[in-house]
C-alpha cells in the first residue's frame, strides 16, 4: 500500500524547487516535507565539497544536484 502524503501548495512547491535549484540541494526538499530525501541530498552535497580536492566529491555534487532538482519537479507535480 503506497503512503499517501499531504498535498503542498503550488507556490510553495515552485519555492522548492527554486531552492533545490540555487540555493542549496536538500533545502527545498526539507521544506516540501521530504525530511528524508532532503536529508541524504544535503549530507551528499556537503560531503562532496571537500571531496572536491580528491576528484569524487564532483560527481557527488552533481548527484545531489540532480537528485534535488527530480525531488523539485516531483514536488511541484504534487502540487498540481
Amino acid at each position: 500500500m503506497a503512503k499517501k502524503r499531504k498535498k503542498i501548495s503550488e507556490s510553495r512547491a515552485i519555492l522548492c524547487l527554486i531552492l533545490n535549484i540555487i540555493l542549496l540541494p536538500g533545502l527545498g526538499s526539507l521544506i516540501g516535507k521530504r525530511k528524508k530525501e532532503g536529508t541524504w541530498q544535503l549530507i551528499l552535497f556537503l560531503l562532496g565539497i571537500p571531496l572536491i580536492l580528491i576528484l569524487i566529491g564532483i560527481p557527488m555534487i552533481i548527484g545531489a544536484w540532480i537528485w534535488g532538482i527530480v525531488t523539485g519537479v516531483d514536488l511541484l507535480e504534487e502540487a498540481a
